[in-house]
């Protein structure tokens, strides 16, 4: 069985006056192709649905796709196929009617978005969750449709989304969205959401180009204005009146889920999803760990504190859910983060929120001296390969530095004096 690597792509050299071919068996089909001038591209060949005849469908070139992406989109065509669609067929239906309708930005969005729910738009190889598209539909119809969706879609220049990136970055499509019977959103813009509207820019535009509408991405190469990265995190004085403040709203009727989970989030570093969808049968209990199906980074094991795990296997909140912290109606877990807006008033603390727990769980790890790979590996970072090693098991040294810090950081939110690290059991609401 012939399976292309890496290597075999870096090493391809090009002939003169001919187009050289590499076939991959992982899917049939596969493979990749390189021109004289040396541009390599990812392709799939097959037999029409309607005629039967071989055709070649090209996915993209490499560099602008690994190895990996291509393998994966490859696969995800074929399967088309196995359907009676014509991928070919498809792409120039769609050029002939971006050209001869004038396609808007708007409709290249609503196309964008059905084809996405679908799980035909990949990132990374990976079809983006229901939470990422929930996101993205935000972004679209809250900014880009208001600046660029009456524009045809084959005409936006780079001008063009430069200008409706400063126009967000400007607070031009600041408006207040209803989102309930009782609830509001405030879309402000600001430097932030212009990156990010650029950014899911570019993720359209790359569609766009692979359905042959057009033959460039505008959004790419965008000077972006600075985007301020969160790194705030809360001093010891900060951990101990946001615990008074958590006490004090529990003893006055607070939602006492929502205030379980803020604590367990603060122990242990987690991102919000994480804990707030934490399923009961995440929790191992015997290995002292979270093994997480569903991350940012995809399946993942993490190492849990002995305070954190007390705290997650306290008597349910619901025999009947599946989630640790169940919302208040319905079968769904808890979303509610108006009760930490409320502590962190009653604190008197400024410019956080839950995300600022996870960065001073890690500000916590780098005062006990931790490396950097072990605080990677205790946060769930993609980005580090020290993820990869504890992908399936936990590690007994993250599950000891896990012990270290959280304790730290239960004392701290106490309102107690810290000892030299010692694991220990704190007694009462966060024991």
């Amino acid at each position: 069985m012939t399976k292309l690597r890496k290597r075999d792509l870096d090493t391809l050299e090009a002939s003169p006056g001919q187009t050289v071919r590499l076939w991959d068996d992982d899917p049939r089909g596969f493979g990749v192709y390189m021109k004289p001038s040396g541009v390599k591209s990812f392709f799939v060949q097959f037999r029409s649905p309607g005629t039967d005849k071989k055709r070649r469908y090209t996915i993209g070139q490499y560099g602008r796709l690994t190895l990996d992406q291509a393998r994966t989109e490859a696969k995800d065509i074929l399967a088309r196929i196995a359907k009676g669609e014509d991928p070919l067929k498809t792409r120039a239906d769609d050029k002939v009617r971006a050209r001869d309708t004038g396609q808007t930005m708007a409709q290249i969005c609503d196309d964008y978005m059905r084809d996405a729910k679908a799980g035909l738009v990949t990132y990374r190889g990976v079809a983006k969750k229901a939470s990422t598209l929930a996101v993205d539909h935000g972004r679209i119809e809250r900014h880009i449709k208001p600046l660029l969706g009456d524009k045809p879609a084959r005409d936006l220049t780079k001008r063009d989304i430069e200008n409706a990136m400063h126009a967000v970055r400007l607070g031009k499509t600041a408006i207040k969205v209803k989102t309930g019977p009782r609830g509001h959103a405030n879309v402000r813009g600001g430097a932030t959401a212009a990156n990010r509207v650029v950014s899911l820019l570019g993720s359209i535009f790359s569609y766009v180009e692979k359905r042959g509408i057009r033959d460039d991405n505008p959004a790419r190469g965008i000077e972006r204005p600075a985007d301020g990265k969160r790194d705030r995190v809360l001093s010891p004085e900060e951990y101990q009146r946001l615990g008074q403040a958590l006490d004090n709203l529990e003893s006055t009727g607070a939602n006492k889920i929502a205030l379980r989970a803020y604590r367990l989030l603060a122990l242990t570093g987690c991102r919000r999803g994480e804990i707030f969808g934490l399923k009961k049968t995440e929790i191992d209990a015997h290995r002292q760990c979270l093994r997480l199906e569903d991350t940012k980074a995809g399946q993942q094991v993490r190492a849990l504190s002995r305070v954190a795990l007390n705290m997650a296997i306290l008597p349910p909140f619901d025999k009947k859910s599946k989630y640790v912290f169940p919302a208040s109606h319905g079968k769904n877990h808890l979303t509610d983060t108006k009760v930490f807006k409320q502590a962190c008033s009653l604190a008197e603390i400024e410019g956080v929120s839950l995300h600022t727990l996870r960065h001073s769980f890690a500000s916590v790890a780098l005062e006990l001296e931790y490396s950097e790979m072990t605080i990677a590996g205790l946060l769930g970072h993609r980005s580090n390969s020290v993820t990869s090693r504890y992908a399936h098991h936990v590690d007994r040294a993250l599950v000891t530095a896990a012990d270290r810090i959280s304790v730290v950081i239960a004392r701290r939110l106490e309102g107690k004096a810290e000892s030299g690290g010692d694991v220990i059991t704190l007694p009462g609401r966060m024991g």
